[in-house]
């Protein structure tokens, strides 16, 4: 009797692991619609715009001691962390007009559970993205016109956009010139015709 139990005992703990495989795989960790609108209402949310203001300053010692100062990985954990969470905060367009008025199809109470870096790369371009776009603004010599026009149909450009009106305080942050490492893409594809790099984004 005591070897059936034992052998049921078994058989639920090997299903039990193949079972958290399975859930693993069928996981959803593909970028969706949604995802870079929930990332940035994180980064520019009270809890984490501090944090935004200082990625690139040199790492303090806990990050050094921690091993984790390489491409801001304790910032980049805590935005995951975020990102992963229910929370009212993230759950919705922060900013009402004509253009984000198109946007009222995007759920953004579905989460995708991206890793830190997956997270930290989809910044990266948003903010590449973002500073071609504004220097074609800003040399177009009409700054009065619509942003968005620049923006090549680009909705979540604008989104950032309009959280840095909110906090201007940070254009000096995302307009700053970021290092060549930042020009990657976790997906692997060439850089789109917004960005005014030459070179490919590669995997990071």
């Amino acid at each position: 009797m005591l070897e059936k139990i034992v052998s049921v005992y078994k058989l639920k703990e090997r299903y039990g692991r193949l079972t958290d495989n399975v859930d693993q795989f069928l996981t959803p960790t593909r970028k969706e619609p949604q995802c870079p609108y929930r990332l940035l209402n994180i980064l520019f949310s009270d809890m984490f715009s501090e944090g935004l203001a200082q990625l690139g300053d040199v790492a303090d010692w806990f990050q050094l001691d921690s091993g984790k100062a390489s491409n801001n990985q304790l910032f980049w954990e805590g935005i995951q962390e975020a990102f992963t969470s229910n929370s009212e905060l993230f759950d919705d367009i922060h900013f009402e007009d004509e253009v984000l008025s198109t946007l009222h199809h995007l759920n953004l109470k579905k989460i995708v559970h991206h890793d830190w870096n997956k997270l930290c790369a989809m910044w990266k371009n948003l903010n590449v993205e973002y500073k071609a776009v504004l220097t074609k603004y800003t040399m177009s010599g009409t700054h009065l016109s619509n942003f968005f026009e620049f923006c090549h149909g680009r909705h979540d450009i604008y989104y950032l956009r309009k959280h840095l009106e909110a906090k201007p305080h940070l254009n000096s942050t995302v307009a700053a010139d970021l290092p060549e490492e930042a020009h990657i893409d976790s997906t692997g594809r060439p850089h789109s015709r917004l960005s005014s790099a030459s070179s490919t984004l590669t995997t990071k």
